[in-house]
């Protein structure tokens, strides 16, 4: 069963309703999310100077054109902590990307909502160089540092739904220090009920992806953080009784602890890259979820393909 994202449907609602399906409530380990808190304000303050979308990437646009048909394509858009970049997709089992277009943010940029809205021209140039954009579906990836992941020790089912949701929310805008009201959610049981997985991103990111989307004639597609988009790409490879897996990034990276492939915590930690430092974190992550790591704990690294980390990691190419 995949992990949470937010399709076309629930990013309607949840525009519509200030708030949503919903998150985690108490958590195995206070501390961390308060970490991704501060990532995004990180991620916020490390901008890069302003750029025109890449030029190379447009000539590769115009190359993949003329062998790309227009049935079975594709948008997919990727908003990383300093940069985002869309990619024209074509295929429908396993879908390659055909066009690249990549930008940076202006200075000044600092929230997500504002990375939204600053998306306008990297779309304009992925038309440009491969033609009319309209009617496709668009998938949204968020980079990690901009969101909020939680695990929940509950089975949430015994709840009814709204008050699910409300105790999730609740607990996610306290650890993000926002309003409830400003933090829109969703969660889902694991396997065998006794942990939930949460996410979160901010309200007002929603309605201005929205307007990005309509703007360009693009229906919405899949919107999902990072991370979750590539556990649930390589669920079947990351298997193990007991299995640390993190996604590095330019801000710093997504550790998870998983035990018999249930995550049973997750922690962002800013500004960590480094294989060795992200094997300590891993192990302390593990150790305070409650997880005996022992000779068959797998370290799993998420990782541009071609990329190999030092052991005990184990590379796994990313799809994005």
């Amino acid at each position: 069963m995949p992990l949470p994202s937010n399709s076309a449907g629930d990013v309607a609602a949840k525009a519509a309703t200030a708030a949503a399906p919903a998150v985690a409530a108490a958590t195995a380990k206070a501390g961390k999310p308060a970490d991704k808190a501060k990532a995004g304000s990180s991620a916020e303050s490390a901008k890069a100077s302003a750029s025109a979308p890449n030029g190379a990437s447009a000539d590769k646009a115009k190359a993949g054109t003329a062998t790309a048909p227009r049935f079975g394509r594709r948008v997919r858009l990727r908003l990383g902590a300093e940069g985002a970049r869309a990619d024209l997709l074509a295929g429908l089992n396993k879908p390659k990307v055909v066009a690249t277009q990549q930008m940076e943010y202006r200075p000044g940029t600092a929230t997500l909502p504002e990375v939204v809205q600053a998306l306008d021209p990297l779309l304009a140039a992925l038309a440009t160089a491969v033609g009319p954009l309209r009617g496709l579906a668009c998938d949204v990836l968020i980079g990690d540092a901009w969101m909020l992941y939680d695990v929940v020790r509950a089975d949430l089912r015994s709840l009814p739904p709204r008050a699910a949701d409300d105790v999730v929310r609740s607990a996610l805008a306290d650890v993000a220090g926002l309003p409830p009201t400003d933090v829109v959610t969703r969660w889902q049981t694991q396997v065998g009920g006794r942990c939930t997985i949460a996410c979160g991103m901010p309200a007002a990111a929603l309605p201005s992806l929205q307007t990005l989307l309509k703007g360009h004639k693009l229906h919405p597609g899949q919107i999902v953080g990072e991370f979750v988009y590539e556990y649930n790409a390589h669920r079947d490879r990351l298997g193990s009784r007991s299995a640390v897996i993190s996604l590095v990034r330019e801000t710093g990276t997504q550790l998870a602890v998983a035990a018999e492939g249930v995550l049973t915590a997750m922690s962002f930690e800013l500004g960590v890259r480094a294989p060795e430092d992200l094997e300590v974190r891993g192990r302390g992550l593990a150790r305070g979820a409650g997880l005996t790591l022992d000779a068959d704990t797998r370290f799993f690294a998420l990782l541009p393909a071609g990329w190999m980390p030092p052991a005990p990691w184990v590379a796994v190419p990313t799809t994005a």
